[in-house]
């Protein structure tokens, strides 16, 4: 099994769009984040994958969504699935 990451990403004034390495596409009304929402066009198109296609950042917003934020899933266990050594912290009492 093969795991799907960022390959693309399309954003506008409606939604966050991220197109998957599996051609899967996963998405979120843009108003999640109050950055994109009060970008331009020109800062949403400025953006850069990031973790080895775990997450997206736009440089000149500071902002930065990871695919386990659109899959609804803890960061940890997408990176796990992803094949990337994930240290958890042991639990404290």
């Amino acid at each position: 099994m093969n795991t799907a990451l960022i390959r693309d990403v399309c954003v506008d004034d409606q939604q966050i769009t991220f197109v998957l390495t599996d051609s899967r596409e996963v998405s979120a009304p843009t108003s999640w984040s109050v950055r994109l929402t009060e970008a331009t066009d020109r800062q949403r198109s400025n953006w850069r994958i990031g973790g080895s296609g775990t997450y997206v950042e736009w440089p000149a917003i500071d902002e930065h969504i990871g695919l386990w934020t659109l899959l609804g899933v803890p960061e940890e266990d997408l990176l796990e699935a992803a094949g990337f050594e994930v240290r958890r912290d042991s639990v404290r009492t």
